[in-house]
């Protein structure tokens, strides 16, 4: 696709990701709710909580914007018998809808509506405890149908409400009792009301304070207080309840009935709930019991997205809050297919066209076998024959179900085995009306024996072979040829093909083929594979993009010309023959119509455009409409159903035409009753086939060769070819054989008869070959079947190239979407690299292309798999999740998708997008997205951009959405999801055939069946037509059609040849028809954007908007009198100051249209934060997500990066070692982040001590250095030096590769890719690299020759755009680092000793400055391979006590190739020992001349070195130690020095040099 999708799953998505996303409603969300319960208790959005007694209409919450309202919620309380106050009714005003709802009854506009209720972005549903209003612009409400109210409102109105519920602005009080003076809550609901005339209700008397009540707080806090509401404490001030439930207890005055007491703690538990808590069950028999229908139980808090047998994931996936009601019980669903109430999961039904079955019972189609398990339907395929057909001349449907129009002037090959050529199927195709654009099959022609025998059907029914008329049955050994009534010939063959030829009205063909056949069949019915996207597979190798360029290449005649694609539709040209096709084409898709018996079993869309296509093409439109017309009913009949009769009321002139003694039969289901099937006998008969109508003779009757209706009696009888009467006679062996007489036998089938002479059969053994010279071509398959044509053809051993000339084989250009390319071009399709040779395709073996599914406009979909087709609900549906019923199946992600209606025709536009990401649901809508945490699911992270035109949603699990803020989204795959993923976007398994899988497990072929499984909810009505809104709004329809043609047009003609205009251009002409309320350009202009980026995929860039056709005003970003930002159709690779710092960037996902920076060579970077074209050098740098110019102080928080050494923690100031250099002693404490500083420098105490030996191996990349001295220390070191013993193991990783270079834009082995995929197996800041090309190791990256970065700091990046022209794509490169990390060793204690010689070594870690000693001349130095050293550093102490045994040094030796770092081992005159750490510079020692080479071992304990060298033998390690004398100690020490470690990392690339490096180790 050409996307730099590799790219967009890297770890930084980890990083400040949800810094850039909006907070939504978070899981506590109780200030978004205003309610009012129990006796006349109200609670403002502001959380003011009053009473008011009220018993008029009043305005409980409104929308109050002068400018346009939205929403009004209006209130009116009445007393029950008992005297309490409950809500009457409540009357909701939804911007032009009314809803009146009481506690029976829904009201929409003054009708009654059943509930579960959706329109235009409204959902009303009612159950046993509530009823809900759900608003799509931003409301819910909650009705007990009792006394309890709850509205919740979207944020986008704070401030901008009126009512009882306040002005939602956050500010309690103010505005709502206190405004220009203060008033009481009387008061303030008084001026609520809703005047309205002949109101028979009186105000509360303002003057009249409400009774206050002091009496029952025990009790209320009791209630309030106890465990079952200890998750409520902390999140409610429970003082306004316990307040007013005091209020309820008093104004019962004694009376102890539920709603006293139940009405405040219910609201209190269901305040709790939406403040995210989790109340416990308070509730008792007899304490406010409530009850449920069936088997439910209620429970206090509890999702409300229930699981049922049909949605079993429904709650995973659920952004409601928890509620009160009645649920199913723990490990029980509802069983929403018999309604029988809870069932465990295991026994819930499976649905199909509205009938149950129960578990374990099975269902057998033509291609599957499926058995209900656990409500979904278990499948598994059975061996299917694949059907091809050529239908009007011009429509031809592939064995795997593409479909697609082709008018062509040639014979083609419709079919041809693979492995071996055995047989041939070829079709001509001619023009046949008043153009060339009307074409008919003229012939059909099969080569069988090996292309010995050639058999000819031709449009009048003639059969000829090797160029001789047979009579009609004929039956050889591998073909016969019947007759079963006078519109078909059954053609059925021995190796597993049968034909189908229908003569009358019009010749077409319908191929079947065994499944034996599967995968080795190719030509223009495909390639019987079961993928159908992989269908226009040309013999080249490659997938052609449109029908025509496919049909092209499979001529059976090379000096046939190549036909073009036909965009224009037929029945623009002429509104009579458009009236009249629409007219009687209709009655394929009328609900009573002749052929709605079918409609469940085959979806009659197609058939009803290919019938208006062909109607309106056709010189005789009643020949072809009565084709089309029967293609439908020749299909049902495949399915079983014969549709008897349809020719009643149209098509009659058929019926008539029949030949005088013969009828019209629309079942014929054997070989047609004929005298001579009955002399051939019965075994000839063609009893499988599918069902035909035709003439055909009574019963008894029989056709003779006079095709006349004649009783058995009078048949002849046939011999040799010939027909014979009773008393005639033939000449056998010499003898005269009489006919004497007939006798009738009846067998178990069918009656026949025989003659009652012998009759034996001769066979055909002449051998056919043409005579006509073979054209050789380049592209055209070798069938050996061609007609005598006269004219210039290429010289014998030559080749046509298609463009005029001849070359030789090897010299043959290939051809590609139409356009050319010669020997040895490559060009790159669908992620693979393919090169032309001698006119074919040879492509490298690619990864598979990320899957991309489509949504735009009122319902079109194009699914992973590239399956194109209309849904058009008004619900949530599944767009796609990885959730799809498996017992192994994840929950990592759900892309849920929402229609809004536009206009008045009933379709739906506008798209509300929610994106679940493990816990996190991200909701996309009115341009703006939110984020809302959840309870359930774990952490993924993502990132959100802004691309040009576009938001992209980019998630570390692999998924992406690309949003346009209005009609389209992209929603972006890995490989990793294919086959894993379910939903209207298809399972991405790379076959379109099974997109149509059901949430249940079967396969529909019905697109509303199919997308009404997959609504989010099961109380969503389904839908149950599809919306024309052409049809509904023919005034548009023309203007839509002009403005659409713009996708046709020469506007985006390089486009047509790669991506079919077709169902796009449809879609548009629906969609403009459509928006008829404003908006009508929005809809016109996404129709045709989705189109124009489709052909940015397929490298077509089209540049289609212009001033006056949806422009794109680009020019408000630039800066007065500056002209940087353009429009880009197709994106742009602007190098951008994030990309240099390896930062996210918006400009990471190219070819997304919109409005982008263009930056002069001078200056040609984009500074993203200062929205200017800079230099490299004026980009400034990013720490912690932070943005820093140049030369900018970066602030670091105190202590931000303390010191931490073997798993303990320094502060800063703390003490971590101390070092002895001659008389001095240094300390070393922790400094500023991380770093390990000198903290103070004085003489060391004098009191003789034992001396210790500590001996240090060092990094393969630093030289060591051995020398001996006599050093004496104090006895015991203070305890605040003491630092803990350990060691530092340095190690190579493994080699890593997690990049392919063909599968992107490149090869990224960069450290985050790689934690990305292994997790943190390696370090966070290695100490070295290694890289090479995986297919040449021992080469380095400078011999390789291309340009490629390899840096510690971040690992490898290959570029292909930055290649040479030799090598346009990176190799694929590996990578290795050098990791260090501590282990801690014990250490011997420390004993008195004389002072003695020290063997010590100069320690120099890495990245520190050092001096160097100089080499005399009897010095050898090592020399280095391309690659360093393995090594690990231990920093160890050895303590030798005098007179006891030397203390052994433990060895640590190591083999790697390639070779070490050379070191030098010397003997200089008696100096210091020092540890030196990171930033100090240190002046080695001078060698003398006395002084002999030798190697250091890279792992070693002790002064041990060992030098292994490429192609030598590998050294024995040798370790040096010192053995005590009586004058000389060799180790004496009177401390264990403290061990220190400290290592400086490279920098992250966001991190200058200098700045704060946060490690660990």
């Amino acid at each position: 696709m050409g996307l730099r999708v590799a790219s967009l799953f890297m770890l930084w998505l980890a990083l400040s990701y949800a810094s850039e996303i909006k907070k939504g409603r978070a899981r506590s969300h109780g200030h978004y709710v205003c309610s009012t319960w129990g006796n006349n208790h109200f609670k403002t959005f502001d959380g003011d909580v009053y009473q008011f007694p009220g018993l008029c209409e009043y305005n409980f919450a409104s929308d109050c914007r002068e400018s346009y309202k939205e929403f009004s919620v209006q209130i009116q309380r009445a007393l029950n018998s008992n005297n309490h106050p409950v809500i009457q009714y409540i009357l909701i005003t939804i911007k032009d809808f009314t809803v009146y709802l009481t506690s029976k009854l829904a009201v929409v506009d003054g009708q009654i509506v059943k509930t579960p209720y959706y329109s235009s972005g409204m959902f009303i549903e009612n159950n046993d405890i509530y009823t809900k209003v759900y608003a799509k612009l931003g409301l819910i409400l909650i009705w007990n149908q009792e006394d309890a109210l709850m509205v919740e409102l979207d944020s986008k109105f704070n401030n901008h409400t009126c009512g009882l519920c306040g002005d939602y602005n956050g500010i309690p009080i103010y505005n709502e009792f206190i405004s220009e003076g203060d008033y009481n809550s009387i008061t303030y609901g008084n001026l609520q009301r809703i005047n309205k005339p002949n109101a028979n209700c009186e105000d509360p008397d303002e003057t009249q304070a409400l009774p206050s009540c002091n009496e029952h707080r025990d009790e209320c806090e009791k209630l309030l207080t106890s465990s079952a509401f200890a998750d409520c404490h902390s999140r409610l001030n429970v003082e306004m309840y316990v307040q007013a439930c005091m209020q309820d207890k008093c104004a019962c005055n004694g009376n102890e009935d539920s709603f006293c007491l139940c009405s405040t703690i219910s609201e209190y538990s269901r305040q709790c709930s939406h403040a995210g808590g989790r109340p416990g069950e308070w509730r008792t028999q007899h304490f406010c019991p409530k009850t449920c229908p069936g088997n439910m139980i209620y429970r206090e808090s509890s999702s409300p997205c229930i699981n049922t047998c049909s949605h079993l994931e429904i709650s995973s996936l659920c952004e409601e809050h928890y509620m009160d009601g009645c649920f199913c019980p723990e490990g029980t669903v509802y069983d929403d297919i018999t309604e029988k109430g809870c069932v465990p999961v295991s026994q819930c039904y499976c649905k199909l066209h509205g009938k149950g079955y129960s578990p374990g019972q099975s269902i057998t189609s033509e291609c599957e076998e499926c058995t209900c398990d656990s409500g979904r339907w278990t499948c598994k395929d059975l061996p299917c024959p694949g059907a091809c057909s050529v239908e009007g001349g011009s429509h031809i449907t592939t064995f795997d179900g593409k479909k697609y129009t082709f008018h062509g002037d040639c014979y083609y090959v419709l079919a041809k085995g693979t492995a071996s050529d055995s047989y041939v199927l070829l079709a001509e195709l001619t023009p046949c009306g008043f153009t060339d654009w009307q074409t008919c099959l003229k012939t059909v022609v099969l080569l069988t024996d090996h292309r010995k025998n050639v058999v000819v059907f031709r449009s009048d029914g003639s059969v000829l072979l090797n160029e001789m008329t047979v009579n009609v049955p004929h039956v050889s050994a591998s073909f016969s040829v019947f007759k079963p009534s006078s519109y078909y010939l059954i053609v059925q063959t021995s190796f597993g093909l049968r034909l189908q030829i229908q003569l009358f009205p019009v010749m077409q063909l319908f191929a079947t083929a065994d499944p034996s056949a599967k995968e080795n069949l190719e030509g223009l019915c495909g390639n019987f594979n079961g993928i159908e996207g992989d269908d226009f597979q040309t013999a080249s190798g490659l997938v052609e993009a449109t029908g025509s360029a496919f049909a092209n290449t499979w001529k059976a005649q090379s000096t046939c010309t190549d036909k073009i694609e036909r965009l224009e539709d037929p029945c623009s040209l002429s509104i009579e023959s458009a009236n009249y096709a629409e007219h009687w084409c209709s009655l394929l898709k009328k609900s009573e119509g002749p052929f709605a018996r079918c409609h469940l079993v085959i979806d009659p869309s197609e058939y009803y455009k290919k019938c208006k296509y062909d109607t309106c093409l056709c010189k005789d439109s009643e020949e072809c409409l009565c084709a089309a017309l029967s293609s439908y009913s020749r299909a049902c009949a495949f399915k079983g159903i014969i549709l008897g009769g349809w020719r009643q009321t149209v098509c009659t002139k058929e019926v008539s035409a029949c030949p005088e003694n013969q009828i019209f039969l629309y079942n014929l289901t054997m070989c047609q009753q004929t005298c001579r099937s009955v002399a051939d006998g019965e075994k000839h008969c063609l009893q499988d086939f599918v069902p035909v109508d035709g003439c055909g003779c009574p019963d008894n009757t029989y056709l003779d060769n006079q095709d006349t209706c004649v009783p058995i009696s009078k048949c002849p009888c046939y011999f040799r070819g010939s027909y014979l009467e009773p008393g005639d006679y033939v000449t056998k062996d010499d003898e005269r054989w009489y006919v004497l007489l007939w006798l009738l036998v009846c067998g178990d089938k069918s009656p026949f008869y025989i003659c009652l002479l012998s009759v034996s059969c001769l066979a055909i053994n002449g051998n056919w070959t043409s005579q006509t010279p073979i054209q050789l071509s380049c592209h055209t398959p070798r069938t050996d079947h061609a007609e005598c044509v006269s004219g210039c053809v290429c010289p014998q051993g030559l080749f046509d190239d298609g463009k005029g000339g001849c070359v030789e084989e090897k010299d043959c250009p290939c051809i590609h979407n139409n356009q050319w390319y010669s020997h040895g071009d490559e060009i790159t399709v669908d992620c693979k690299t393919c090169t032309c040779q001698k006119g074919g395709w040879s492509c490298t073996k690619g990864g598979v292309c990320y899957g991309t599914c489509t949504i735009y406009g009122s319902g079109h979909y194009i699914t992973f798999d590239g399956k194109f087709y209309d849904f058009d609900g008004s619900c949530e549906y599944v767009a796609t999740q990885d959730f799809c019923g498996d017992k192994n199946s994840s929950s990592s992600f759900s892309v849920i998708t929402e229609n809004v209606p536009c206009g008045t025709t009933g379709v739906t536009c506008s798209k509300a997008i929610k994106m679940f990401l493990g816990n996190t649901e991200l909701k996309l809508e009115n341009k703006d997205y939110k984020e809302i945490q959840r309870d359930i699911g774990d952490e993924v992270h993502y990132r959100k951009r802004t691309v040009g035109l576009y938001l992209v949603i980019e998630a570390s699990n692999g998924v992406m959405l690309i949003w346009d803020k209005k009609t389209t989204i992209f929603i972006k795959l890995t490989t990793d999801y294919q086959g894993k993923v379910c939903g209207l976007c298809g399972n991405f398994d790379g076959k379109s055939n099974n997109d149509f899988t059901t949430r249940s497990g079967l396969q529909e072929t019905s697109a509303l069946e199919f997308g009404n499984s997959w609504k989010q909810s099961y109380t969503c009505p389904d839908v149950t037509e599809e919306i024309l809104p052409c049809n509904v709004k023919p005034h548009r329809k023309s203007w839509a059609e002009k403005e659409c043609y713009l996708i046709r047009s020469a506007v985006f003609e390089i486009c047509h040849s790669k991506v079919d205009p077709t169902p796009f251009y449809e879609a548009c002409v629906h969609d403009a028809c459509s928006c008829d309320s404003g908006g009508d350009c929005e809809c016109f202009c996404s129709a045709v954007a989705a189109y124009a980026q489709e052909c940015i995929k397929a490298k077509a860039c089209v540049f289609w908007r212009t001033p006056d056709i949806c422009p794109i005003f680009c020019d408000y970003y630039n800066p007065r009198d500056e002209c940087e930002w353009h429009y880009e159709p197709c994106g742009s690779d602007i190098m951008t100051c994030k990309m240099i710092n390896n930062v996210s960037t918006n400009f990471s996902v190219p070819y997304l249209e919109g409005c982008y920076p263009r930056c002069p060579p001078e200056k040609p970077i984009y500074n993203e934060e200062t929205k200017k074209c800079e230099t490299r050098d004026d980009c400034g740098c990013y720490f912690n997500g932070t943005y820093y110019e140049p030369e900018e102080e970066i602030p670091v928080e105190e202590n931000c990066c303390p010191c931490v050494i073997n798993g303990t923690r320094y502060e800063v100031g703390d003490p971590v070692g101390q070092i002895q250099e001659g008389d001095m002693c240094i300390t070393y404490v922790c400094g500023e982040n991380g770093s390990i500083i000198v903290g103070s420098i004085v003489p060391c105490p004098t009191t003789p001590s034992p001396v210790s030996s500590t001996s240090f191996s060092t990094p393969s990349t630093v030289s060591s250095t051995s020398f001996s001295t006599p050093t004496t220390t104090d006895a015991e070191p203070p305890s605040s030096l003491a630092a803990p013993c350990f060691e530092l193991i340095c190690n190579w990783t493994q080699w890593y590769d997690v990049s392919r270079p063909n599968e992107g834009d490149g090869d990224y082995e960069t450290y985050d890719a790689i934690r990305n995929k292994h997790g943190n197996e390696i370090c966070e800041v290695p100490e070295e690299i290694e890289c090479r090309a995986e297919n040449r190791p021992d080469m380095s990256l400078e011999e390789l020759g291309q340009k490629v970065e390899c840096n510690v700091t971040y690992g490898l990046i290959c570029k292909n755009e930055e290649q040479s022209d030799a090598t346009p794509i990176c190799y694929n490169y590996e990578i290795r680092v050098y990791c260090c990390e501590p282990e801690c060793i014990p250490s011997t204690t420390p004993t008195p000793a004389t002072p003695s010689t020290t063997t010590g070594s100069t320690v120099v870690p890495p990245h520190v400055p050092t001096t160097t000693p100089t080499p005399t001349p009897s010095e050898t130095p090592t020399s280095a391979t391309p690659y360093s050293t393995t090594s690990t550093t231990i920093w160890q102490t050895t303590t030798t006590i005098p007179g006891t045994p030397t203390p052994t040094p433990t060895t640590i030796t190591s083999t790697r190739s390639p070779s070490p770092t050379p070191t030098t081992s010397l003997t200089p005159p008696p100096t210091t020992t020092a540890v030196v750490p990171p930033h100090v510079p240190t002046t080695a020692p001078t060698p003398t001349p006395s002084e002999t080479p030798t190697s250091t071992t890279p792992y070693s304990a002790t002064s041990t070195t060992t030098t292994t060298i490429p192609g030598t033998p590998t050294p024995t390690p040798t370790t040096i130690t010192s053995t005590p004398s009586p004058s000389t100690s060799t180790l004496t020490t009177t401390t264990k020095p403290p061990e220190i470690i400290t290592r400086t990392p490279q920098p992250p690339s966001t991190l200058p040099i200098g700045m704060c490096l946060i490690h660990s180790l």
